[in-house]
Order: structure tokens, then sequence, then C-alpha cells
């Protein structure tokens, strides 16, 4: 119980973190074609799945799945709020990015839970 605390916590602390990086950007970098988007998010997939697999690597293995869900469901959550307020949380961001964004962070955690699945189920 107190490993899935401890990532629960952490994967607070990491959104805490992203969300204050991404709030701190000046809004001329975050106006950008949706294309550039695009490719920032295969970037970001592919380096999701390698950090993925780092972090399940110091995990027992019969708690791995449970651990990253751990960490990983504080940060959906959480990233509802930012959608559902998107104006009022990222104002640097233009407002018609609000649908990229939430796209963005489904991405991320898909691509995340999805790696912990198929890292983790038996051979």
């Amino acid at each position: 119980m107190r490993l899935y605390l401890w990532f629960l916590l952490r994967g607070t602390f990491v959104w805490a973190v992203s969300t204050l990086i991404l709030r701190l950007l000046p809004s001329d970098w975050v106006d950008r074609p949706a294309w550039t988007l695009l490719i920032t998010g295969a970037v970001s997939g592919l380096g999701l799945v390698v950090a993925t697999l780092v972090f399940l690597r110091r995990v027992e293995p019969r708690h791995q799945l449970a651990a990253l869900g751990s960490f990983v469901v504080p940060q959906m959550v959480l990233d509802a709020g930012v959608v559902a307020a998107f104006v009022q949380v990222l104002p640097n961001f233009p407002p018609s990015h609000a649908p990229l964004f939430g796209a963005f962070v489904l991405w991320c955690y898909a691509v995340m839970l999805m790696t912990a699945v198929v890292a983790t189920r038996p051979h």
C-alpha cells in the first residue's frame, strides 16, 4: 500500500511541475501550427515508452502495473480539470489549443498505460 501511495504522490508532483512549466512558457512559444504539435506528440510518445520501461524495471513485477496506474491516475484526473478550465489554468496558450492539449495528454497517458500492459503481460 505504501508503494502505491508513493507513486500516487510522485505522479501528483510530476503533474504539478509539468503544469507549472507549461504555465510559464511564453505565449509566442506555444502558439504553433497543429502539425508541430503532432511531431511533438510522436517524439514524446517514444520518450514515454522508454521512460515507462525504465520506470517499470525498478518495481517488483507483481506490482508494476498497479504502481504505474497509481502514478498516472492522479495526473489524468488533474489534467481533466486543466482541460475543463484551460483558459484559466493556461492563459498563455491560445484557447483554441484546449482540444489539442486534451488530445495530447490523453495520448501520453495511453502510451504509458499500454506500454505497461504490454511490458507486464505474461510471456
